[in-house]
Formats: structure tokens, C-alpha cells, sequence
């Protein structure tokens, strides 16, 4: 016995030689910079920031098991949410995400941007996990803590910033690449698993023969029944359930050899249980945003971004008081619509080539966000009456505006 053990010993030691002697032959490994642009607002090696940036890319997003988007984005150390429940089970209004446990609350202290568009509730701050496509990312990039100033008060805790696969290519395709720019692509997912949860994701770009034009069309479903959400449920708690779906289309639109314009239509609904009968909540959806971006060509610009964006949402919940021994509730309030409306327009230029490792480069921009909403609540129930007492309506109106300059010059080869 002894003897096998030793030989095995040694075809070990040989085996790792070999292994050591073909990966010197082969050189060390060459890694890549990640490219970050959420960070400063123009494209930049993460090395070279001052701030930690986590970058999970789109291969990460599509093989991930989880089922909702925070989820996976939980890989990230720094990445939490308001509770330990995802966005599966836990009620939208503690949805909101904290960076480095920065502020945790039920209003998000980070601003999540899918396309440099903030997707932050407009009046409560939280973040609705499920309407936001997965299936057309090409990555998500975390900025850990407030070092991304660019983004304005918003950005104070982070910014997630969830990046898009490009339908067109920044500058009109050479001969040798034009071929995948105008093949059809897409990709479809299905998912079926316990508590009768099942759903299913499709992402597909469609674009023309000449290459100036392409549509993306995403579309998702996902039920679950849900689980219970308490350890030790009594005869008033039911689970959880979840049924959510949306819709997405971009078209993108080649106006030059340097210019393109891309315009986003989506529309999300969810509807959700709370735990007992009478606790529910649904939420809607309309947005819409046009992007005008520009690579210009041996100019002093480098590239350029104009957005302007308008979003309509909608929100209803019930809550209720349980008693002790969790076999009786009673109505607490009814949030009969929580309307709130935004719109917002950004500008920004960059100067300098951000591909030139020696070059200096600087980004100015602007901007302006207006939102609008209301809470419309029954409360004070009355149970020997079986009605609400009493309603208030409150909400308000905020602007914000905001200009930026940021400059990043190499002092030296590692300064």
C-alpha cells in the first residue's frame, strides 16, 4: 500500500512538472482592460480609477442560475439589497439597492442607469428588478461607494450601470465585419422549477440589408406561486406570488457614417401577493427615450451623446395587521394609486482618445431630471363599518440640474 501511494506521489510531481514547463513555454497569460464607462462618463482602463468598479459581463449574466437580475448581481460583495430577500418576495417599496451597506433603506442610495437612463422609481427611490431586460446586456458595471461623481447627488452610494449589446456599430462597419451586423440574431430561455414557477425571456435583433437600421425586440414572462414568508405561518399566510411580464423594442437608425440614432419603447406590469389575502400590490409601466450618439472622425471630439427620456408608472398596495397567533388580519391602509410621472434630458462630449493610454481626456456635459407624484391612500379602518375612515394625498413636484466637467491626464507611467 505504501508503494501505490508513492508511485502515485510521483506521477503527481511529473504531471505538474509538465504542466509547469508548457504554461513557461506558452508565456504568461495576457489580460485585457475592462473598459469601464459608468465610473467618469467616458470610456476608460478600470485600472487607471481611483474607485473600485465590479464588471459582470454578459456571458456571467446569461449562465447565471438565478431567476431575477439582483440576484445575480449579488456576486458583486458590495452589492445588497434594503432586506435579505431578492426582488422575487420582498414587496417593491424595499427593493431599494445599497453599495457597501451605504444607507440602506427602502429608497435606493444608488443610481441604477440602463443605458445612462436612470431606472430609479421616481417617488419612492426603489428599484423594480423585473422590468429590466437581461437577455440584450452586454454587461453590468458596479461602482462601489460614492466615487462616481459625474452622476450627481443621485450617485452618492454607487452606480449600477447596466449596459446594452449595440444594435449598430459606433462608426459604419469595415467590409470584413459588415456580415454580422446585418445577421439576425437572438437568443431564447425557458425556465420551469417548484412552487409552479415557470417563465420564459426572448431577445431578438432584426436588422436590414444595408446596415442602417436594426430592431431589438425583448420580451419576458415569469410566474412562481412563491413561498410563505414567514418561519412559523399560521392560517392567514399564503405565499408570496409573483406574475410579471414586459416588453421592449429599440430601433436603432444609422443617420451618417459617425451618427446614430436609437429610440427605446417599453411597457412592464407586475402584480404581487404579500403574504395574506388582503395584502397585494401591482405596478405599470411606460417608457420611452431617444439616444442621438456621434464618433466623429479626426475631430477634437472623440464622441458625443444627446438622450432625452419620459417615464409613466402607476403603483397600488394594500397593507393590513395581523394578530399574534397570525389566524386573523385586519386593513391597515389601501394605497389605491401612487401615479408618478419623469423626464429627464442629458448631454455629454468627450475629448481625447480614451484608446491612447498616454492621452488626456476630458468630459463635459449636463443634466436635467423633472418628476412629478402622488400617494393617494384610504387609512383609519373602521371594522364595525367594514371601511376606510379617512384618505390623504400627498406627493410633490422636484427639478434637478446639474453640470460636469471631469479631466484624467497621465502624470506618469504609473501616476
Amino acid at each position: 500500500m505504501p508503494r501505490v501511494t508513492a508511485h502515485r506521489s510521483l506521477a503527481f510531481l511529473f504531471a505538474a512538472a509538465a504542466i509547469f514547463a508548457r504554461a513557461q513555454e506558452a508565456g504568461p497569460p495576457v489580460t485585457l482592460p475592462t473598459v469601464v464607462v459608468s465610473a467618469t462618463r467616458s470610456p476608460q482602463d478600470a485600472s487607471s480609477l481611483p474607485l473600485t468598479v465590479d464588471v459582470v459581463s454578459a456571458a456571467s449574466l446569461r449562465d447565471s442560475p438565478s431567476l431575477a437580475l439582483d440576484d445575480t448581481l449579488r456576486r458583486s460583495p458590495a452589492f445588497s439589497l434594503f432586506r435579505r430577500s431578492g426582488s422575487l418576495t420582498a414587496n417593491p417599496t424595499a427593493q431599494g439597492v445599497s453599495l457597501r451597506g451605504i444607507g440602506p433603506s427602502g429608497a435606493s442610495r444608488a443610481l441604477v442607469l440602463l443605458d445612462g437612463v436612470p431606472v430609479n422609481d421616481p417617488f419612492g427611490g426603489w428599484i423594480a428588478w423585473t422590468k429590466l431586460p437581461s437577455a440584450s446586456l452586454d454587461r453590468v458595471e458596479i461602482v462601489r461607494g460614492g466615487g462616481s461623481t459625474a452622476w450627481g447627488g443621485s450617485s452618492l452610494g454607487g452606480v449600477i450601470h447596466l449596459v446594452s449589446a449595440p444594435l449598430l456599430p459606433s462608426a459604419a462597419p469595415s467590409p470584413e465585419s459588415v456580415t454580422y451586423w446585418v445577421t439576425p440574431r437572438g437568443s431564447v430561455a425557458a425556465t420551469a422549477g417548484d412552487f409552479r414557477t415557470r417563465g420564459a425571456e426572448a431577445s431578438a435583433v432584426l436588422p436590414s440589408n444595408s446596415g442602417r437600421d436594426a430592431f431589438r425586440i425583448d420580451a419576458a414572462s415569469l410566474a412562481t406561486d412563491g413561498t410563505k414568508l414567514v418561519r412559523n405561518p399560521g392560517r392567514i399566510d399564503t405565499p408570496a406570488d409573483l406574475a410579471t411580464s414586459r416588453g421592449q423594442l429599440v430601433w436603432a437608425h444609422r443617420l451618417s457614417d459617425t451618427t446614430t440614432l436609437t429610440t427605446t419603447a417599453r411597457a412592464w406590469r407586475e402584480d404581487r401577493g404579500n403574504g395574506t389575502p388582503y395584502q397585494q400590490n401591482a405596478s405599470e409601466e411606460l417608457f420611452a427615450s431617444a439616444t442621438l450618439a456621434g464618433s466623429p472622425r479626426d475631430a477634437a471630439v472623440s464622441a458625443w451623446t444627446v438622450t432625452a427620456y419620459g417615464q409613466d408608472q402607476d403603483y397600488h398596495s394594500t397593507f393590513s395587521a395581523v394578530n399574534a397567533a397570525r389566524t386573523a388580519e385586519t386593513p391597515a391602509s389601501d394605497q389605491y394609486a401612487v401615479p408618478a410621472t419623469a423626464a429627464g434630458l442629458s448631454a455629454q462630449a468627450t475629448f481625447g482618445d480614451a484608446a491612447a493610454p498616454a492621452s488626456a481626456i476630458t468630459t463635459i456635459g449636463f443634466d436635467a431630471r423633472a418628476v412629478e407624484g402622488e400617494t393617494r391612500e384610504l387609512f383609519f379602518y373602521n371594522t364595525a363599518s367594514a371601511a376606510y375612515l379617512r384618505e390623504r394625498r400627498a406627493g410633490g413636484e422636484q427639478s434637478v440640474a446639474g453640470l460636469f466637467a471631469t479631466h484624467s491626464r497621465p502624470l506618469a507611467p504609473d501616476v
